[in-house]
């Protein structure tokens, strides 16, 4: 089977795309051997003027629904944007008739929220939230919210947007029952760990091994760090 339309979405080959759309327009639909269509690619590659093209098809000769394109792992051309981060293909995606359902999860529960998150696209989760509402409330597999990616990778702007703006519970536990607070110290990010517990962290909360936050801090230095900085706010007394 050819994917001519495929290639020509990962090549960003715009004349090859309008050839082969006003041939047979259905080939915005065709799945290749990797489950994809051509519209995953060029979300994949960036091109966003190839994604307007491929969304153009009048809906009088059929609709496009974007929750309908699918992968092997679940992933819609949707979670594919939110990844790659590039904000101006996901509001063209989000703005599609018909919408595609932003809290829509992939095989590992997770939603475009949180592959934004996980990769730090602040403009992209901005969006996501305060103009897609997308819910930050929704786990995945491991049990894991939005907030706990962005704890693990130290992203404290997009830490403080899902809890102010997503109203993201602050001490969700995951299948380990590591909080956002657990997996900021064990990365190593003690100015975030801080800045939670002033969001309203409970760094009592302890783990399935019965550990706290501070009890997996990656090294001494965070640990140190973390407990100087709870003793000079007033939350535990010097020892």
């Amino acid at each position: 089977m050819s994917f001519e339309l495929h290639k020509a979405a990962q090549e960003g080959n715009g004349l090859i795309v309008d050839g082969l759309m006003s041939q047979d327009p259905r080939l915005v639909l065709q799945s290749d051997e990797d489950s994809r269509t051509p519209l995953h690619w060029a979300c994949t590659f960036q091109h966003e003027q190839i994604v307007r093209r491929l969304l153009a098809v009048p809906k009088s000769q059929f609709e496009i629904d974007i929750d309908h394109m699918v992968d092997e792992s679940g992933w819609t051309p949707f979670h594919i944007a939110c990844s790659v981060g590039n904000l101006e293909i996901v509001k063209l995606l989000a703005q599609h008739d018909p919408a595609p359902d932003v809290n829509l999860a992939t095989s590992s529960g997770q939603t475009g929220l949180f592959y934004a998150v996980s990769k730090g696209h602040y403009d992209v989760v901005e969006y996501l939230v305060t103009e897609c509402k997308a819910s930050a409330r929704i786990k995945d597999k491991r049990a894991q919210l939005p907030l706990h990616r962005a704890a693990s990778i130290g992203a404290e702007k997009i830490c403080e947007l899902l809890i102010k703006k997503a109203n993201s519970p602050l001490n969700a536990q995951d299948i380990y029952g590591f909080t956002a607070l657990h997996h900021a110290l064990s990365e190593g990010h003690g100015d975030l760990a801080l800045k939670l517990v002033k969001l309203g962290a409970d760094f009592r909360v302890a783990d399935k091994d019965g550990q706290l936050p501070v009890d997996v801090a990656v090294d001494d230095k965070v640990r140190k760090f973390f407990v100087k900085s709870l003793q000079d706010e007033g939350l535990i007394e010097s020892a």
